[in-house]
């Protein structure tokens, strides 16, 4: 063989090395990225999950804050209620006890009357 075509030869293995090393190199850099981006779309995917997970949770506990808020207007009108109750008791104590004042205030004025008609005059 001539030199010319030992070195074409050689030349031409060369080549053929490197054609296989750059195609290895793209299916080793395709699968690299198809890794990257399942990873990066699994991240999102459990961000999302979390997102709506928050979403439910916010969505329950805005219900049982409305829920307890009305509870709360309901235990406010009740004491209310109550202490307006009190008062009025406490009113009717007083005009009972301004009652019986002057049921015997009237009870000693008869009284007093009675004694003096049965007085000899």
């Amino acid at each position: 063989m001539s030199k010319n075509r030992e070195e074409h030869t050689k030349r031409m293995e060369i080549h053929r090395g490197e054609e296989k090393k750059k195609k290895e190199a793209i299916v080793a850099a395709t699968a690299l990225t198809h890794a990257l981006v399942d990873h990066l779309n699994g991240g999102v995917a459990q961000a999302y999950i979390n997102q709506k997970k928050l979403d439910t949770e916010t969505k329950i506990l805005q219900a049982n804050a409305a829920q307890f808020s009305k509870q709360t207007l309901q235990w406010l009108k009740l004491v209310e209620d109550f202490n307006t109750a009190q008062k009025e008791l406490g009113d009717v104590e007083n005009w009972a006890k301004s009652i019986e004042a002057d049921m015997r205030t009237l009870s000693s004025a008869l009284e007093y009357v009675y004694r003096k008609s049965k007085q000899p005059q």
